[in-house]
């Protein structure tokens, strides 16, 4: 039994050992810019980089409104029928 837990262990610890030098030589290899690693150029990169924020700029602006919207249905039902307001 305790061969076994000795065994256990020992390899464990050299597998903790020979674990640093691969990682190293695997961030090497990746490029550290990422338009190269898109496969773009770098001002295609930077326009698509705006393209995304400007998108999500345009879907924030139509949740918000969407969102506002709701709320004034909300407002006015709760008048019509006199609600109560529901806490969650």
């Amino acid at each position: 039994m305790a061969f076994l837990m000795k065994s256990m262990l020992s390899n464990q610890v050299k597998n903790l050992g020979l674990g640093g030098g691969g990682e190293e030589s695997k961030e090497e290899s990746t490029p550290s810019d990422p338009a190269a690693a898109a496969g773009m150029t770098r001002e295609e990169y930077e326009e698509y980089q705006k393209q995304v924020v400007e998108e999500k700029m345009e879907r924030d602006a139509a949740f918000a409104q969407k969102k506002a919207e709701r709320a004034c249905l909300r407002v006015h039902l709760r008048e019509k029928y006199r609600l109560p307001k529901v806490s969650l």
